[in-house]
């Protein structure tokens, strides 16, 4: 079980937020898990970002509260977000007191956490004093909400929040400097690594940070993220964060795929991180994640699904820039196979590999077809086709044999599909 007072889900993507009956799902995961923190920051959400000085409508006020209750009841602390930064006026008396009345207005819903957004911002040119801005602003709310002294959290995300949007560098940066300065110590601050997304964090990176704004800084992890490209979803493990890291930073809260459903392999993983023991590896969580996860997958027994089956496809769709070992294998002897210098009898035993690939994944398919999740069946249903296409594409060319001819596969219609093609071999 993780000692780390704050470590949860951020719903803080870009695109359609979850529903109710979605949330009300992931709390009883996060439950189960271990997992303590929901951030609620959906940039799409109208009045948290783009109508942040409007008070939410009877009705949407309504959810809000509800969804505070059954946060509470799973036992699991909500932080309410507002995002103003794109067009708060920090000169302008009406827009300070507007910003006081969102929040307070929040809180008579229930709310008792907070957080101040910042990220995704033109940035000023004098950084140092756009740092002082938002400091005052947050001061500003901190007194608004609690006139006798904080009683909740306040978590600040900066506008630079990694590295690679520090300038000069983290260690030199102006803005960091400023906010480590001027933030009260009470507040904690976001930050997403070297990069927004980051493949990898080193403790040197976070000990570098935390100098910079004079704590611990508290993780926005957008390792499994998937509101930049349409292409990918993220079913691998939390990894390429050692475990030393764990003492290096205030809690960890992951900022996971649009889609709820397949958060599970990711969500797992990372409460298994937070408490793991020394010989903990990102595989073995990763494993111990999909044991946690078949069921979704059996409850058809006309339809069985093996761990392996369901291992393939994690692999196949697994963390940023990476395949898991088995789709990498799959990869591999779909290159032999195209390739000309590839001998007629290896060409056929590739291309029976190939085809037991394919079978497995169209496995997983049918079981989610007969099953109950429609959900995770509409989240999977896109990624699981086109895999099963590319590869029957791609054993039709090979073999001239079967109903589609390899030069009619007219389904990439998409601009973004014909662009993906391109540059590959240079």
């Amino acid at each position: 079980m993780s000692t780390m007072p704050v470590l949860g889900v951020i719903e803080g993507f870009y695109g359609r937020p979850w529903t109710a009956a979605q949330r009300g799902r992931l709390f009883e995961r996060m439950a189960a898990w271990g997992l303590n923190t929901y951030l609620y920051a959906p940039k799409d959400d109208r009045w948290h970002r783009q109508e942040w000085r409007e008070a939410y409508p009877a009705a949407e006020a309504e959810s809000l509260r509800a969804l505070v209750e059954d946060a509470r009841q799973h036992g699991v602390r909500l932080v309410y977000a507002l995002a103003p930064g794109l067009d708060l006026d920090w000169a302008n008396g009406a827009d300070r007191r507007a910003l006081a009345q969102k929040f307070v207005s929040v809180q008579r819903l229930g709310i008792e956490h907070f957080s101040l957004l910042f990220d995704d911002i033109p940035y000023a040119p004098d950084r140092a004093a756009q740092a002082r801005e938002q400091v005052a602003a947050t001061h500003h709310v901190l007194d608004a909400l609690w006139p006798d002294g904080q009683a909740g959290l306040m978590l600040f995300c900066p506008t630079e929040y990694c590295a690679e949007r520090a300038r000069p560098g983290v260690a030199s940066s102006p803005y960091l400097r400023a906010l480590g300065e001027g933030l009260r110590p009470s507040v904690d601050i976001l930050w997403t690594g070297p990069q927004v997304v980051s493949p990898e964090i080193s403790v040197q990176s976070i000990l570098e940070v935390n100098r910079a704004v004079c704590r611990p800084v508290l993780l926005w992890d957008n390792l499994h993220a998937s509101d930049y490209s349409l292409h990918r979803l993220h079913l691998g493990p939390y990894a390429g964060r050692p475990l030393d890291l764990r003492a290096g930073v205030a809690g960890i809260l992951s900022n996971p795929n649009n889609p709820l459903e397949p958060n599970t392999p990711g969500l797992f993983s990372l409460a298994d991180y937070a408490g793991a023991a020394p010989d903990w590896t990102p595989e073995t969580s990763l494993d111990r994640a999909l044991e946690v996860w078949l069921p979704e997958f059996m409850a058809v027994p006309a339809h069985p699904v093996t761990l392996e089956d369901l291992r393939l496809v994690a692999h196949m769709l697994y963390l940023p820039g990476q395949l898991g070992p088995q789709a990498v294998r799959v990869l591999t002897v779909a290159r032999q196979v195209v390739d000309l210098q590839t001998g007629a009898e290896q060409r056929a035993s590739l291309l029976e590999e190939l085809r037991a690939a394919r079978r497995r994944v169209v496995r997983v398919l049918r079981a989610l077809e007969a099953g109950p999740n429609r959900d995770l069946l509409f989240d999977l249903h896109p990624y699981l086709v086109d895999v099963v296409e590319e590869l029957n594409r791609l054993m039709v060319g090979a073999t001239q044999r079967g109903e589609d001819d390899p030069e009619a596969f007219l389904y990439r219609g998409s601009l973004a599909d014909h662009l993906m093609t391109l540059g590959r071999e240079n």
